[in-house]
């Protein structure tokens, strides 16, 4: 007999985990899986989240990097911070060091609400982290450096050596699709792209009612 079945027994849904480069489409991507009723946890939105004022990951990345990373509404300057941490390897180490652990107790209490048999988890850094050991596979978003540049310089309105800089400041995308269980090419048309979800859609829906 089962001591404790709300613990023993407490659903676990099989956890695709979505990356891919800077600027390679991954909220395009993770918001169609959502349209088809597909639970999203991502990390970036968790890790906005965290960093608002009054929260105290913000107060630790102020004494951490100084008074000049915050504005005189006691936000965070996200441009400046990311722009440190792409140019300077220590200071993305200490960023990560804040947040990270932060991160992983959030998505953990996010997975445990979930009651759909699968689900995305968006890690844009799970090449470089190795702190998520329930993934069950992993789905590579990928595009051509040159239309990440492009696509960046675009969003965050920052020049191409900037631009550069922070693709240099992540593994490379050899590396990634190394050890990728799934590509999503997302260099061509959007309706391209929303077709290869609807398809990937059915596949994990199909694999994780084996689990």
């Amino acid at each position: 007999m089962n001591p404790n079945p709300s613990l023993e027994d407490k659903h676990h849904p099989y956890i695709v985990a979505l990356t891919g480069g800077i600027a390679s489409g991954k909220t395009l991507i993770s918001n169609e899986f959502a349209r088809l009723g597909v639970p999203v946890i991502d990390t970036d939105v968790i890790a906005h989240a965290l960093v608002e004022p009054g929260q105290p990951a913000l107060q630790e990345i102020e004494q951490v990097f100084g008074k000049h990373v915050i504005d005189k509404n006691g936000r965070l300057k996200r441009s400046k911070l990311r722009a440190l941490i792409f140019s300077d390897q220590n200071a993305r180490k200490k960023l990560e060091s804040v947040l990270h652990p932060r991160i992983r107790d959030e998505v953990n209490k996010a997975i445990t609400e979930i009651a759909t048999a699968y689900c995305i988890l968006v890690i844009p850094l799970l090449a470089e982290t190795d702190a998520y050991p329930n993934v069950k596979r992993i789905l590579v978003v990928d595009v051509e450096p040159e239309t990440q540049i492009t696509r960046l310089m675009a969003r965050d309105n920052c020049s191409l050596e900037q631009a550069k800089q922070a693709l240099a400041a992540q593994t490379s995308r050899e590396q990634r699709l190394k050890f990728a269980d799934d590509i999503l090419n997302n260099s061509g048309s959007m309706e391209q792209a929303l077709n290869e979800v609807a398809r990937l859609h059915e596949k994990y829906t199909t694999i994780a009612a084996k689990q």
